[in-house]
């Protein structure tokens, strides 16, 4: 019988602290990250060469280039040419054009503990959850009482 009690209250308390996160949610901006196209064609490089596995040195020899060419366009400090970039995208086993896509990833909310999350809450809040879940916990002992009473 405790147990399935212990199993309400928290239940209880999970929703509580959930409804209560939402009413004290703060309203954040959003700033959206914008890259030039420069940008762009080297984040996508980056992320499919470490997709493939293939270092910066294996990628240059595979495209008849120096052999810090590919490092040198992944750092911004050189641009290729249309014929290069058909080459590094020959290379990586992709259409040139993929190279220019701008994907915006979103970024999965981090999951926190809900002992992290508690400490975080307005001391209100706190307090408002407390007091929920005494008058909880005596709803269920008074249930409890009255269950043993009846048999």
């Amino acid at each position: 019988m405790y147990y399935v009690c212990h199993k309400d209250i928290i239940a209880k308390l999970i929703i509580y602290v959930y409804t209560a996160g939402v009413k004290n949610k703060k309203i954040v901006s959003i700033r959206l990250n914008v890259m030039t196209l420069k940008q762009i064609f080297i984040a996508n490089l980056k992320k499919k060469r470490k997709e493939l596995g293939i270092s910066q040195m294996k990628l240059s020899e595979m495209c008849d280039t120096t052999s810090n060419y590919i490092g040198q366009i992944e750092m911004g400090r050189r641009i290729p040419s249309f014929e290069k970039i058909e080459k590094i995208a020959g290379a990586l086993g992709i259409a040139s054009y993929e190279l220019f896509i701008y994907e915006i990833e979103s970024k999965k909310p981090k999951k926190i503990k809900t002992k992290e999350y508690l400490k975080k809450l307005p001391i209100e809040v706190k307090k408002e959850i407390i007091f929920h879940l005494i008058s909880e916990i005596k709803k269920d002992v008074n249930d409890s009482f009255n269950y043993i009473n009846y048999k």
